[in-house]
């Protein structure tokens, strides 16, 4: 015997809470590649601040009954994150809602969804997408990637291709790249022998460096290697998570569904995030 579908088989097509499940729903399926990469923190204030310090150099020698230089770290660089406030919403009119017959409210709540998860992932990349612009600077004044970032006790030093200046032992997580860069990555970095030549040589990057596709990097000549959460300082303050409300319009008989998040991201050190050009 066949089954007959009800409206109470349907929750989701009939209420607004079934619909406030619609979007969590979707919510929940998105691969939220930012927050992969990004160190995420909570926040219960208007603004967070963070302080860089450092500036030690490389020991001196020192000769037999000779006295210590004895260093100390300078104060460094502040760091605001102001948090902004984001939202979106829909309206359905109470006739649409009666008459319509594809789903369209199910599909105006995974939109909200998918429009919360597009706007913080675009946030998020622009911060490498914009990574040799003046106009966007961090801590120290200068753009992420630069040859004149600026240590705490005045020196410069570089998180791009260059020579010299004191080395510091930051081992590579990830290759983050543009989808048009992405089969290169995985074949660079995890065939079993080297990708370059016909010699069966073993491959000594396969399985060093994890291979991240990120679809809001918006240039394709351009990748980031990058170190583990905690060393480096790619930060987003979440003050509000994703959240929403409905209800019904008494005038209008109007359903109204709308979401919003607060949050700010940046970085107060750009140690641990390299920039290549030209890939």
């Amino acid at each position: 015997m066949a089954s007959i579908e009800m409206t109470a088989n349907w929750p989701n097509a009939t209420t607004l809470r079934g619909i406030n499940d619609v979007i969590f729903d979707k919510w929940q399926e998105r691969s939220a590649v930012g927050r992969m990469l990004f160190n995420v923190e909570e926040s219960t204030q208007y603004r967070e601040h963070e302080l860089t310090a450092g500036g030690v150099n490389l020991m001196q020698q020192v000769s037999e009954g000779e006295q210590l230089t004895y260093l100390s770290n300078n104060e460094g660089f502040l760091q605001t994150y102001t948090h902004l406030d984001y939202a979106n919403g829909f309206r359905v009119t109470r006739r649409m809602y009666r008459d319509e017959l594809y789903g369209i409210m199910e599909k105006l709540a995974a939109e909200l969804s998918m429009s919360a998860d597009a706007t913080e992932e675009t946030i998020l990349a622009n911060h490498l997408n914009r990574a040799q612009n003046s106009s966007y600077t961090g801590a120290d004044g200068v753009e992420l990637s630069s040859a004149a970032h600026v240590r705490e006790d005045g020196t410069t030093y570089s998180n791009e291709l260059s020579g010299g200046g004191r080395r510091l032992a930051i081992p590579p997580k990830c290759l983050v790249v543009a989808p048009e860069e992405g089969f290169n990555a995985d074949r660079i970095l995890n065939s079993r022998q080297m990708p370059e030549d016909n010699t069966n040589a073993i491959n000594p990057l396969q399985g060093k460096v994890d291979v991240v596709v990120w679809h809001y990097l918006t240039d394709a000549d351009q990748c980031f290697l990058m170190a583990d959460k905690d060393q480096h300082s790619l930060k987003l303050f979440t003050r509000e998570e994703f959240w929403t409300d409905y209800e019904y319009d008494f005038d209008t008989s109007d359903y109204k569904v709308k979401g919003a998040f607060a949050q700010s991201s940046g970085w107060s050190d750009p140690k641990g995030v390299f920039c290549i050009q030209g890939v």
